[in-house]
């Protein structure tokens, strides 16, 4: 029996992780998957921890919680070395998963699945992908071409969001969906901005209605404490396809709604101190990855003090009330949409990891 461990820390690669997952035991028989993730991931495999529950970003975010994450880092290891895996995928995460790495020293073999973005920050990350991973799976063709210029063993299949979202032809609805986050933290940055926004938008768009669509790993009852006063839906593509217009965090959430042609807007709020060091590192004209597959801005991005309501409505009643403008938006996303090819990339990754592990 062939064991796999999977480390995922983040909603996306959860997600994602669990589609692979879903895969592998489709396709090949005698192998064993052991996961730290959150509930996709759990679905198929035997979880170990749930580090999901654990998840922060942000610089400072991070700091404040180090104790309880160096205990789960420490008993981690210690569950890795009693499962003893014959591979190991760590998912996006960097900060953990390249010291989870470095710290099991090529005991195990190991992928890495879902690049952190060495392209736009911290690029002497690289020396740890080099020194530690053995295969590094990129979702996005660009990374492949930044690896391999490294001498990184990198591995393209096509992005995963292309098999998991049927994109439909919906006529939209008159509905604005608000997606501030799969953190708790992001949602208290994001969240209040957004309702004041809808205070706005609703003396101009009085025929529209208004809903928050809220990721599986965070309860309802989360929002209704702040708040009460409108409509909650679970995740859905077909909820987010049948909105007019999406107001959204940066995050996955924007490569989904990209795939799904609704035109939408990107805010992004955090700790200033956090913001203080980001902006003097990263080296990347965007964060929306719509903007950057593009290189240029094709959705507007608002970020800290200029991600504020007054700010958000304009740009909102500019692309609703300008169909012209609405359309061309739409037609950009297309053309971001056919860079993520080829379809069916979990499943080609699925048969490269059966051929690497022999399994039958």
């Amino acid at each position: 029996m062939k064991k796999i461990v999977i480390v995922a820390g983040d909603k996306s690669a959860d997600i994602y992780g669990g589609l692979l997952c879903e895969k592998i035991q489709e396709k090949f028989d005698g192998v064993e998957i052991f996961s730290f993730g959150g509930n996709n991931l759990a679905k198929s495999s035997h979880q170990v921890i749930n580090l999901l529950d654990h998840s922060v970003s942000g610089l400072v975010e991070v700091i404040s919680s180090i104790k309880k994450l160096f205990d789960i880092f420490k008993r981690m290891i210690e569950e890795i070395n009693r499962i003893k895996p014959d591979l190991i995928i760590l998912m996006d995460f960097p900060d953990f998963n390249l010291k989870l790495a470095k710290t099991l020293n090529k005991k195990y073999p190991l992928f890495y699945y879902i690049s952190p973005q060495l392209w736009a920050w911290r690029k002497s990350r690289i020396n740890l992908i080099k020194k530690y991973v053995d295969k590094m799976v990129v979702i996005f063709k660009f990374e492949e071409d930044f690896y391999k210029k490294e001498n990184v063993d990198a591995l393209y299949f096509g992005h995963p969001l292309l098999e998991m979202i049927k994109n439909k032809e919906t006529e939209p609805k008159k509905i604005i969906s608000f997606l501030p986050g799969s953190r708790k933290n992001e949602i208290k940055k994001h969240l209040p901005v957004m309702l004041e926004t809808k205070k706005i938008l609703e003396k101009e768009l009085k025929d529209f209605s208004f809903r928050i669509i809220r990721p599986d790993n965070i309860e309802e009852d989360f929002y209704k404490k702040l708040s009460p006063k409108i409509e909650i839906t679970p995740h859905s593509y077909d909820r987010i396809k049948e909105s007019a217009f999406i107001i959204t965090c940066s995050g996955t959430a924007t490569v989904e709604i990209s795939i799904l042609e609704v035109p939408f807007l990107i805010i992004y709020k955090m700790n200033p101190l956090s913001w203080h060091i980001l902006r003097r590192i990263v080296d990347t004209k965007f964060i929306g990855m719509v903007n950057i597959l593009s290189g240029k801005k094709v959705i507007e991005e608002l970020i800290q003090e200029k991600a504020n309501p007054k700010n958000i409505a304009k740009i909102t009643l500019e692309a609703l009330k300008h169909t012209e403008k609405y359309q061309k938006i739409k037609e950009e996303l297309k053309q971001v949409k056919s860079t993520m090819s080829p379809y069916g990339a979990t499943d080609k990754f699925a048969d490269f990891i059966g051929q690497y592990l022999n399994l039958k």
